[in-house]
């Protein structure tokens, strides 16, 4: 049951191809289950023929909605001055958004609007997950909260949209979304990401598409943004990146002079924006990162590759005394949107986490798998035991206070029969965090950083390790070869299993930004921590000395000359930056310094 009874949908098309309407049309009829769907399109079309196309389209689907609503715009209104239109004719209190060229795949509706239903009033919009190609900007995998949603496919509720006065009719086409999203977030309202709720959405043609709408359409939005929710400094680097902009080499014709054109825009405009200027306060504050407006998780492009069978996966947790954080990593594992997953909880020392799980998590049933070893035992032992009891053909550890997005098994797992390797690695968010309460759990997190994005090498992982414990997915014929955890480590024990795991294999990296791990935030817990592990690198550099690898001297040369740690010294530059992340100034000079370094041209 969603909870949700009726909801209006809005459509804007323009120019849109028959089969692509009926194909969105269709998937709304088959997907709608007891939802009463008020449908309303506008068309921004001039022409005759293809106000015609939709003419006829929609007229087959008449009679299969609660109602269907049918209009025809004097002029190209673009998109969110069109759907400001359909709004004001809505008739229930949801808002449904979707692209002429999206369409809901299996269960995406129900699952959206039962999340919807469940939330509280604070919580404005809630937005589908893309496919093929899922949009980068980050989202929080445990309470799913982003910055801003993208109006291609999303559900606002209508007080809210209402409330913030829906879309900024100056805005033409792209930017929009982001506009409203921080609007509706000064004003204290949440964005959640749905990201088990998936639509098609044809946004690209191929990986990398240059779109000239979008390159006009975005630099434009950019500069104006700035000019609403930033400083002036946020305006001069706006006016700047389009004047370099103009110098990159055109992509398609027109490119430059379009550019240009903006550029008077923007500054025409500019007194409208500044008089509308949007304050941060505690709930919001703007991010510029160059052309784009928040954090970005790597793999804009990243497809998992189609599979032919779902084996089953174990993911292992280890915990002690944390049962606020297990709950979290247990509920991000839960989300994934990989089929066939086993959870083992091995819990180090008294049960404690023991009724939260038999109450919280009774629904999973067999596939959850819970121990305690009564006395503290250690990771090592604990991990030993979580080994142990697991059933699954792959394999993955997940600490008690890290997170998976819903994808990271997915992906994982396809890329590892694709390559036919015994293991891969995603990439994580390393998050400083700041833990406030932990009970109940209250934290901050500052300063989100990709630490580690390189491709395996086995000359860099015999000297440092780049894989994070709960980016690494391997099969269990390797625990079954080489042992499980050395038993007198806790620190770094991961690292030398990853290095006996490879002896005679190799690892290969996904290029996706698939989980986040923590750090302590505060000082002094980091400088103790670090302290902690410098000693345990020594230990283990010592175990390292003592393996044998099975490599052909080819591989070790290609891997010697391509090694990150060889190849690459120490730089000032790059001892200035660690130093820098020792501390919480540092590592906020650091964000601001790379988020205006984040320049990359667009449609370049």
């Amino acid at each position: 049951m969603t909870g949700i009874a009726a909801i209006d949908v809005l459509i804007v098309t323009y120019k849109t191809r028959a089969e692509i309407l009926t194909r969105l049309l269709q998937s709304l009829v088959e997907h709608a289950g007891a939802t009463a769907l008020h449908v309303a399109i506008m068309d921004n079309s001039l022409d005759a023929a293809p106000r015609e196309s939709v003419r006829a389209t929609a007229a087959t689907f008449d009679s299969r909605f609660a109602s269907l609503r049918l209009s025809f715009s004097d002029a190209n209104l673009g998109f969110g001055k069109a759907n400001n239109a359909l709004a004001a004719g809505a008739q229930t209190p949801w808002l449904l958004l979707m692209n002429p060229d999206t369409a809901l795949l299996p269960g995406a509706l129900s699952t959206l609007l039962s999340h919807a239903a469940a939330s509280d009033e604070a919580s404005a919009a809630f937005e589908f997950r893309q496919t093929p190609f899922e949009h980068p900007k980050n989202y929080h995998p445990i309470s799913l909260d982003t910055d801003w949603c993208s109006g291609a496919a999303v559900l606002f509720r209508k007080n809210a949209f209402d409330a913030v006065g829906g879309f900024e009719p100056k805005l033409f086409l792209y930017g929009e979304d982001v506009d409203l999203s921080w609007r509706l977030r000064a004003r204290g309202f949440k964005l959640k990401y749905v990201a088990n709720a998936a639509v098609l959405h044809e946004s690209y043609s191929e990986p990398g598409e240059i779109k000239p709408a979008q390159v006009m359409g975005s630099t434009l939005a950019n500069v104006c943004l700035r000019a609403r929710y930033g400083t002036w400094r946020d305006v001069r680097v706006g006016f700047s990146m389009l004047l370099r902009e103009m110098r990159v080499p055109e992509a398609f014709p027109g490119r430059r002079k379009a550019l240009r054109d903006n550029i008077f825009k923007a500054f025409g405009q500019l007194p409208y924006w500044r008089r509308t200027r949007v304050a941060a306060n505690e709930h919001f504050q703007p991010i510029f990162a160059g052309w784009d407006f928040e954090r970005r998780r790597k793999g804009v492009f990243f497809v998992a590759p189609p599979r032919e069978s779902t084996p089953k996966v174990s993911v292992l947790i280890r915990t002690h005394k944390r049962p606020q954080w297990l709950r979290e990593a247990i509920l991000s594992v839960e989300r994934q949107t990989y089929p066939n997953v086993e959870i083992v909880v091995v819990e180090d020392g008294e049960p404690l986490s023991q009724p939260m799980l038999e109450t919280e998590f009774k629904h999973l049933g067999e596939r959850l798998v819970y121990r305690s070893t009564g006395t503290p035992v250690g990771r090592a032992k604990a991990g030993n035991l979580a080994l142990s009891l697991a059933s699954g053909e792959w394999l993955n550890f997940l600490d008690d206070d890290d997170a998976f997005y819903v994808d990271h098994l997915e992906a994982l797992v396809s890329s590892a029969l694709q390559l036919g390797v015994p293991g891969v690695y995603g990439i994580a968010w390393e998050v400083p965090t700041d833990i406030q309460s932990q009970q109940p759990l209250r934290y901050r997190e500052t300063d989100w950083l990709l630490r580690f994005q390189m491709p395996f090498n086995h000359v860099t992982l015999w000297i440092e390790n780049f894989m994070p414990i709960q980016t690494v997915l391997f099969h269990r014929r390797l625990y079954e070869r080489h042992g499980g955890f050395a038993e007198d480590m806790d620190q770094l024990e991961d690292w030398n299993l990853w290095t006996r795991y490879t002896l005679e294999d190799r690892f290969e990296i996904v290029d996706k930004t698939t989980s986040i791990y923590r750090v302590p935030s505060c000082n002094d817990t980091a400088a103790k921590r670090q302290d902690l592990l410098d000693e345990a690198y020594r230990d283990a550099c010592a175990r390292q000395l003592s393996m044998q690898a099975r490599l052909s001297p080819g591989l070790i040369m290609q891997a010697a000359r391509s090694s990150h740690a060889l190849n690459r010294p120490p730089t000032t530059a790059h001892l200035a930056r660690k130093l820098a992340e020792r501390f919480a100034i540092g590592r906020w000079l650091l964000r601001r310094f790379l988020a205006h370094r984040l320049t990359t041209p667009v449609g370049s």
